[in-house]
């Protein structure tokens, strides 16, 4: 019986035939599999999207851009760091009793985004379930940040965004530990897609004989998962107005806090972005602005087939490595991955995907070492230098949508809201995460 590979993965079978010459090695290898083989393979593929690789040399051309520190965001900014004054006093004290009423209205939504393994903390299962030991009622963090959205009201949506490699795992642990204490019909879970990875060429790349090499679509893939489970008009029909969105691996996170929420229904926002200072030293995204042309926001769309008008100035996240050299962080804001959403600006970005058919936001390319399967020679290969071209989209790319009049700050403390746990040692580990942890419960408790 022929293997019907459409009814498998038809982007893989699609993108083979519609690339004969750049691909023609990798159809060669794939065509000469057995049956059976030939199947695992596709299999492999199946949360994998191809689009990008029919444009890979258009994705990897340099645009020219010029980046700049945010301008005056008038009262669009709170800054919730530092002992207020009497009107800023004011402005939370308003901001926190609206965040409470959305929260209790169940106006609100959470998405935690638990894709990543615990690779780096030297295991290898997802990091959101991940033993970190901080004691009773704190296991591991997606235990931390339910029970924090428990604490701000009992009708509250989850949406927990996950990747192939973390769904099954992350779902049977919640299930064994019953979800927490939280209940189980207000916990949605999306799985993000992947991207294959690419040698320098615009080859798709093996990791093993029968499996493609591919890696998550990046933390913007959560509108897209979205989507694809239907999860957006399910919030809608609740009477969402705001999704508040973080990542996993911040244990101090303020998630559906009463004055960031508020804040950004306060200025009838399509975005707050809850940052902190800047501290000189660290490495991380600082918030600002982007003037670039469209072909950068969105390469792969026909703006004038989608009726597409974006901005040439959008507030955006700086990665450290994209900065000049005497860039001044004085004075600046650091990204931490905590964002609220206004449900009728994701619901416009998500139109904008659906009548394009393909991603409307930028494509960030990352060179990686690693090893790869060479199907030419038959024998696996550890690469030395980075060679393996991986393709993501970050969350602050959905920022480009939105114009700065829509765009607000509410500026957090450091001490308090900031304390990933990224390595198994040292700087940003799980013992300097616990240590501030306990000592911020501990204070709250006096």
């Amino acid at each position: 019986m022929p293997l019907d590979t459409e009814k498998i993965m038809p982007g893989l079978d699609e993108f083979l035939r519609d690339n004969p010459e750049v691909q023609q090695s990798l159809r060669a290898y794939v065509q000469s599999l057995s049956t059976d083989d030939r199947c695992t393979i596709f299999k492999s593929a199946q949360n994998v999207c191809f689009e990008p690789a029919l444009h890979f040399s258009r994705l990897t051309k340099d645009v020219p851009m010029t980046i700049e520190p945010l301008p005056d965001l008038e009262d669009r900014i709170l800054n919730a760091s530092e002992p207020p004054d009497e009107a800023q006093r004011s402005v939370q004290s308003e901001a926190f009793s609206l965040g409470k009423r959305l929260l209790e209205e169940g106006k609100v939504a959470a998405l935690i985004m638990a894709g990543g393994q615990a690779t780096r903390l030297g295991a290898s299962v997802p990091k959101g379930i991940f033993s970190i030991g901080f004691g009773e009622r704190a296991s591991c963090l997606l235990e931390i940040l339910i029970r924090r959205v428990r604490s701000k009201g009992r009708n509250i949506p989850i949406v927990i965004l996950l990747s192939p490699a973390t769904e099954q795992a992350t779902k049977e642990h919640l299930e064994a530990h019953s979800y927490f204490d939280y209940p189980k019909e207000l916990i949605f879970y999306c799985t993000q897609d992947h991207y294959p990875a690419f040698s320098a060429d615009g080859k798709v790349l093996l990791s093993k004989p029968l499996e493609v090499f591919s890696a998550p679509n990046g933390n913007a893939g959560f509108l897209r998962a979205m989507m694809n489970a239907r999860l957006l008009e399910t919030l809608s029909t609740r009477g969402i107005e705001f999704l508040h969105v973080v990542g996993v691996d911040n244990p101090l996170i303020p998630l559906c806090d009463e004055m960031t929420v508020g804040f950004a229904k306060l200025r009838s926002l399509d975005i707050l972005n809850r940052v902190i200072p800047c501290q000189p030293g660290k490495k991380e995204g600082i918030v600002g602005v982007r003037k670039i042309t469209q072909e950068w926001q969105a390469p792969l769309v026909s703006r004038t087939l989608l009726d597409l008008q974006l901005p040439d100035q959008v507030p955006s996240v700086l990665e450290y490595s994209e900065l000049p050299a005497d860039y001044d962080c004085a004075a600046q804001y650091a990204n931490i991955m905590n964002h609220v959403l206004s449900l009728a600006y994701l619901a416009k970005v998500a139109g904008y995907m659906e009548r394009a058919g393909v991603e409307v936001v930028p494509y960030h390319i990352a060179v990686k070492s690693g090893n790869i399967y060479d199907y030419e020679h038959k024998t696996t290969i550890t690469l030395s230098t980075p060679s393996v071209y991986k393709i993501e989209h970050f969350i602050f790319d959905i920022f480009h949508f939105c114009p700065l009049g829509k765009f607000g700050l509410l500026i957090g403390n450091r001490a308090k809201d900031f304390s990933p746990i990224k390595n198994a040692a040292g700087e940003d580990s799980i013992e300097t995460a616990r240590t501030t942890y306990h000592s911020l419960t501990k204070t709250a408790q006096m």
